[in-house]
């Protein structure tokens, strides 16, 4: 059975770019393409006496239809068929309820649009693609206006943990050749008495370059794809983009998660700063590991089974 690629759309311009970019890499993978359109619930309104009686079922109903025909004619008019891609209408919150969907075992990724005009398509593309990578157990590609083709230069944050490395690996899938992918760590500005300050740099680069190197091997790309790596210093988010922005990359990738709730803050944070200023499109992406140790707690917390104890 062929994969899901779940794009996510109000029907607007905002997402133009996501619904190409979906075709195209499904088109490479062979997956199928699903729609995802989140219908936010009406809100109560309060006069001060008691809260207003909405017939909200009739509401809906209008509302979710006009939203689907909105959707039918963008689809058709971005990708140029008359084959419909299947359209799934969801009521609730956006970041919510994409995630939700994208918890299906055959989904392999979520690609939405990330706006930059309006406050609007600023909350609903960049706040909605944060919350989703946040619990979504599958890659979030967040596409920027006018990105609409497979990328062929992105850069990596690279901190070498598990979610990292997936980062890269997930983003040389995207890429079409011939394509060139910058794996990129950033080391911490760090307050260091000069008397030791030369041996501590000595030791971190060498640590650095063993892990570029183990990363390659890993990776091993295909031919038309060529790695190179970059070591830079200071904040990570700041750094990362500035490089970026020097490369014309087309895409950055990053890690969403880390192993514990420390590296989580820490990833989660680089990530948000990212995604808030990116000249490009981004590519949040989970670590497998964790995602099974989440799950393992949820479940333990559900049952009330006591920790283990070593």
């Amino acid at each position: 059975m062929n994969k899901r690629i779940l794009v996510a759309t109000r029907g607007t311009p905002t997402s133009d770019a996501a619904l190409r970019v979906a075709a195209a890499i499904a088109a490479r993978q062979g997956d199928r393409v699903e729609v995802v359109a989140v219908l936010e619930p009406l809100p109560i309104l309060d006069a001060g006496f008691a809260p207003a009686i909405v017939p909200y079922d009739a509401f809906d109903q209008q509302r979710g239809e006009d939203l689907t025909e909105r959707v039918k004619g963008q689809i058709a008019a971005v990708t140029g068929s008359s084959e419909m891609w299947p359209i799934q209408v969801r009521i609730g919150s956006p970041a919510s309820e994409i995630a939700k969907a994208s918890r299906a075992s055959d989904v392999v990724m979520v690609v939405l649009g990330v706006g930059r005009h309006s406050p609007a398509d600023r909350i609903f593309g960049g706040e909605t693609a944060l919350k989703v990578s946040r619990t979504a157990p599958v890659p979030v590609y967040a596409v920027a206006p006018g990105r609409d083709k497979l990328p062929r230069r992105a850069v990596v944050g690279m901190d070498f943990s598990a979610s990292s490395i997936e980062a890269a690996r997930q983003a040389m899938r995207l890429l079409e050749a011939p394509a060139q992918i910058s794996l990129v760590h950033v080391s911490p500005a760090l307050e260091i008495p000069p008397i030791a300050l030369e041996e501590w740099q000595a030791m971190y680069a060498r640590g650095v370059m063993e892990g570029f190197e183990k990363v390659k091997v890993k990776l091993a790309p295909p031919p038309g794809i060529t790695v190179d790596t970059v070591t830079l210093s200071g904040e990570a988010a700041e750094e990362i983009l500035r490089l970026a922005t020097h490369l014309n990359a087309d895409l950055i990738a990053a890690g969403s998660h880390g192993h514990n709730f420390i590296e989580r803050v820490l990833i989660g944070s680089v990530a948000t700063k990212l995604l808030r200023a990116t000249p490009c499109s981004m590519l949040l992406v989970p670590t497998v590991l964790q995602l099974v140790k989440d799950e393992v707690e949820i479940e333990r917390r559900a049952h009330a089974i006591p920790e283990p104890v070593f």
